[in-house]
């Protein structure tokens, strides 16, 4: 993020989500939004996952959403170049 740009929440359901995965790096994981990135709407979380594929930096099996009570990845991890990224 550049210096005075106002932080939205897409942009905290990414650095939580990022900061999530590299925990479980190099490995992959299911992961529920509640739980990855707290307070996230399912608006930002899917904004946050879509962009975060886009860029090379995480990949996934699938996005789930309307099912259950928070949207959610299957079998996400970060990309070498995410992992890389996120140091």
């Amino acid at each position: 993020m550049v210096k005075g740009e106002q932080r939205t929440g897409a942009d905290a359901a990414r650095e939580a989500l990022v900061a999530y995965l590299r925990r479980e790096w190099p490995g992959s994981v299911d992961v529920d939004a509640q739980v990855a990135a707290p307070g996230a709407s399912a608006a930002h979380f899917f904004e946050a996952c879509t962009s975060l594929q886009h860029e090379g930096l995480i990949m996934y099996e699938a996005l789930l959403l309307g099912v259950g009570s928070s949207p959610k990845l299957l079998a996400a991890a970060l990309t070498r170049k995410g992992q890389e990224a996120a140091q």
